[in-house]
């Protein structure tokens, strides 16, 4: 290389460096609402993780067969065939409240899609350098923000219309015995930590982020930025910045992989959630489709339920039991009791009815 090749190398280098300087006041001009990330991460290595993650993001959403099929729930074990119950826990799901992904995608394909895609795509440039994306572990958007503030100010006044059970759950998510455990995804863990704000800054617990609660598609957004037994980091997230908050990555085993199936996943946690001393409620933050299809496994095949057919809505929280015990062949099986579930906020959307035309 000539000298003045090099020369004007280094300072197109310079220069880059120098724009890279200047980004987070140029966002604070483009994106004045958004979150900030966390921080500059102009390392080669940085942008090779990114590149790599997002490689394998295109190999999943090709060859993953992590969906669970109707076929698979029809050949799975019939919950209602437990013959002897030897444990039962509580749980508590907490679904994310709306992400990025979910506002880019979710929010119908009118004219105003083109607008929030352009947007994101923009944002997602300038997010290149930074240990951070809007469609990989896709985080929170502004209304999940609100729907969390939604969810917390119930928590902080609840409504006094609760039966007993639903009221112990409540009681279990503001500050009873409960083991709080999130999907290692950042909307999962975000919604988590901001819902449970008081109870986790007063009592000062953990979250434990267990990955086999990663949520169940082949899309972009389900895969994790974080590592194995790495946590995410949650300083760019608004509200979280300030909160000294704990996070246990020890049971985060990483990404799923490209032959680890979603019932897959769904089978590990009820081994977990069972396997637990104590009597503590566990309290899930997690996804819709994982809820729903573990739902779907776990309920009675004749018992229906909207749970089986229709998604949490976002921010919502629902109570249930789950029993574990033996089939007449000596298998172990898992049921959720259908008597037992509650809705203590927000509940199961509502699928809109087609009107007929006449």
């Amino acid at each position: 290389m000539e000298p003045l090749e090099a020369l004007a190398w280094l300072a197109l280098l310079a220069l880059l460096l120098r724009i890279l300087s200047q980004l987070n006041a140029i966002h604070g001009l483009l994106f004045p609402s958004s979150r900030r990330p966390p921080s500059l991460l102009a390392a080669p290595a940085v942008l090779l993780y990114k590149l790599g993650l997002s490689l394998y993001g295109t190999l999943f959403l090709l060859l993953s067969k992590d969906k669970v099929s109707s076929k698979t729930l029809r050949a799975a074990p019939d919950a209602a065939e437990i013959l002897k119950v030897d444990r039962t826990v509580r749980i508590i799901f907490v679904r994310h409240g709306e992400s990025v992904w979910n506002k880019v995608f979710n929010r119908g394909f009118a004219p105003s899609f083109l607008v929030r895609l352009v947007s994101t795509l923009l944002h997602e440039l300038y997010l290149l350098p930074f240990k951070d994306s809007d469609f990989i572990d896709s985080p929170l958007s502004d209304r999940g923000y609100e729907q969390c503030d939604g969810l917390r100010a119930f928590l902080a006044k609840p409504s006094p219309d609760l039966d007993a059970i639903a009221a112990s759950d409540l009681d279990a998510l503001t500050g009873g015995e409960a083991l709080l455990v999130s999907s290692q995804l950042r909307r999962a863990v975000a919604t988590l930590v901001l819902a449970c704000a008081a109870r986790l800054q007063r009592a000062g617990e953990r979250v434990l982020l267990h990955s086999s609660c990663q949520e169940i598609s082949r899309n972009f957004d389900t895969l994790s930025i974080a590592g194995p037994h790495e946590a995410p980091d949650l300083g760019s997230e608004r509200g979280l910045g300030t909160m000294d908050v704990t996070l246990d990555a020890s049971a985060n085993g990483g990404n799923k992989t490209l032959h680890f199936r979603g019932i897959d996943r769904l089978q590990h946690f009820a081994e977990w959630v069972t396997s637990l001393e104590g009597d503590k409620t566990v309290v899930l933050g997690g996804h819709s489709l994982w809820f729903r299809n573990f739902f779907q496994l776990y309920l009675p095949k004749a018992v229906e339920h909207e749970g089986k057919n229709n998604k949490i809505v976002n921010c919502g929280a629902v109570g249930f039991t789950l029993e574990r015990g033996t089939a007449a062949d000596g298998s172990r099986r898992f049921a959720i009791d259908p008597a037992s579930i509650r809705t203590i906020y927000g509940g199961f959307e509502r699928k809109k009815s087609k009107s007929k035309s006449k």
